[in-house]
């Protein structure tokens, strides 16, 4: 094990403060388990040299200097979701940011919002709701980093927006420990455009699906924020199968079900066309139910009539209008109702029955998303695509086939198959689906299956064509890299340059490794078989 020098811990202590930094086993053992598996795909990460608190920008700048100094890697921990996080390898420093929390500016005017990275969205949120406004908050919910997000990772919602699309300013500490802001911020005329004056950077800096602090570490960044026309200051009592509060003011929750997904796909693209959706996702049988009854598995594969009943009813969109006027208001209703009505489906208006105010609320708040780990104890997503609408529709009726199979063979929790999370952004422009499974970690049959079912879903979406949106697992990297121009490549050119010293912990970002196929059922090994020969590609034993 690579441990670190005294004369390198003493200097994070005379940097930082004594109580701001450790190596004591017990708490690098605490930053070594994440909810969600690393590019080894198991849920330990190795443990970090040290664990380091910076409180500021001036701090984080002396952290990335002394790694260089000495040889050591970095790695930034925001809110932390997943491996991801984590150090890759012996050798890192763990930063974890969490002292620095704070909204430094709220823009109420010019609706824009600065944040350290600590700031969760639900803290956020909290904050804006005060004047009228509300933050973009990712899939992983009210308890993640916006800033994280929309610099140095993914960031898919379902509230119509892109987190990178969302970023109006950034500050960047660079891996020799350099300050960077781009756009306007860096010209020293304020927190309003990311990009410019010249080529934009933060295609550099980000990319699609961020460098997971692979090229530095960000410090704060800019917002922009949107309008809320709900209450300043909602007030909901008890928890959420308890809640007891009114519908948030300017809101309404229809359920909206349709008989196939020709007419489903049909009717989510003109409802993101029409731009009426404050909250627009699928109301996938597999998601909803199972979240709130995590027990419910266990009858879905015993009891046909529940099963059949939810299969009727996986054609869904659950959808949250919010508007400032009951013009607006009756606006947005009556293209619902055309929509619906086109489209072969029916509508329920959920706003005044009990489940209205707490699912408005849950959905808005982004206080449902870390219940997907009740099912099973873990919970993880297969690759989809960030696509045409009509590429994400596709990728659903692909994915239920793959997980009902493994399904079949004991490799997950039976949510029928359908648990895909749906989304589209910019009026229907991206379209975006995941399918998400459910497992026991302490089964061993669903431990043996992680490893086959990732790579099934990924090869799946190569056959289809679908678009790649992460490509942040080092074995991906290597098989998709020939597809899409070599992106590899040219990521580790710029890593090089922006790092000449080695000092960021980059393997989500440009490390590469084999394919492992231990475990691996003999058709998905044969798909990729022939996969490599139809592209020309190595043969399966050089990418093992």
């Amino acid at each position: 094990m690579c441990a670190i020098s005294e004369r390198a811990y003493r200097e994070l202590e005379e940097a930082l403060g004594r109580e701001n930094v450790s190596r004591e086993p017990a708490v690098l053992d605490g930053y070594a388990f994440q909810p969600t598996f690393n590019d080894d795909l198991v849920l330990w990460v190795p443990r970090p040299e040290a664990v380091v608190m910076p409180g500021c920008t001036a701090e984080v700048q002396e952290v990335v200097r002394i790694c260089n100094r000495h040889g050591l890697k970095f790695k930034a921990f925001s809110t932390g979701w997943g491996a991801w996080a984590g150090p890759s390898g012996e050798g890192v420093i763990q930063v974890d940011l969490r002292r620095m929390d704070r909204i430094l500016d709220l823009d109420e005017k010019n609706m824009i919002v600065v944040v350290e990275p600590y700031a969760s969205g639900g803290q956020i949120r909290a904050e804006a709701m005060k004047r009228g406004l509300n933050v973009h908050m990712i899939s992983a919910g009210a308890g993640a980093s916006p800033l994280a997000s929309a610099c140095a990772a993914f960031g898919p919602g379902t509230d119509g927006t892109y987190s990178p699309r969302n970023l109006v300013g950034v500050e960047w500490v660079l891996p020799d420990g350099d300050v960077l802001r781009l756009g306007s911020w860096g010209s020293g005329c304020g927190r309003f455009c990311a990009d410019g004056p010249g080529p934009s950077l933060r295609g550099v800096m980000r990319g699609k699906a961020g460098a997971l602090s692979g090229n530095g570490i960000f410090t704060a960044c800019a917002l922009k924020l949107f309008v809320w026309p709900g209450p300043p200051c909602p007030d909901p009592q008890g928890l959420f199968y308890d809640l007891d509060m009114e519908m948030p003011q300017g809101t309404k929750l229809y359920y909206l079900l349709f008989p196939d997904y020709e007419s489903w796909g049909e009717a989510f693209y003109a409802l993101a066309q029409e731009n009426i959706d404050y909250n627009m996702q699928k109301a996938a049988v597999g998601v909803v139910p199972l979240i709130l009854f995590p027990h419910l598995n266990r009858l879905i594969a015993t009891r046909i009539s529940i099963r059949k009943t939810l299969e009727a009813l996986r054609h869904g969109i659950m959808l949250v209008i919010a508007a400032g006027s009951k013009g607006e208001m009756d606006f947005k209703e009556g293209v619902v109702r055309a929509v619906v009505a086109e489209n072969r489906g029916i509508a329920i208006d959920l706003s005044g029955t009990p489940v209205g105010p707490s699912f408005t609320w849950s959905i808005v708040s982004g206080a449902v998303p870390g219940m997907a780990f009740r099912p099973g104890g873990q919970m993880q997503s297969g690759l989809g695509p960030n696509d045409a609408w009509d590429t994400a529709v596709a990728w659903d009726r692909a994915s239920e086939i793959i997980k009902k199979r493994w399904i079949g063979e004991g490799g997950c929790v039976d949510d029928g198959g359908d648990a895909c999370v749906d989304m589209a952004w910019e009026g229907g422009a991206i379209g975006h689906s995941e399918q998400l499974w459910y497992y026991d970690p302490r089964d061993e049959r669903h431990q043996e299956a992680v490893k086959g079912l990732v790579l099934d879903f990924f090869l799946q979406a190569l056959q289809d064509c679908c678009d790649q949106p992460w490509n942040i697992f080092p074995q991906q990297r290597m098989v998709v890299g020939p597809l899409l121009g070599d992106f590899n490549r040219w990521q580790k050119e710029l890593h090089r340059m922006l790092d000449p010293r080695g000092a960021a912990d980059c393997q989500f970002y440009v490390g590469e490794a084999d394919m492992d196929l231990s475990g691996c059922r003999e058709d998905v090994v044969k798909r990729l078989n022939k996969l490599i020969e139809e592209r020309d590609w190595r043969s399966v034993e050089e990418v093992r």
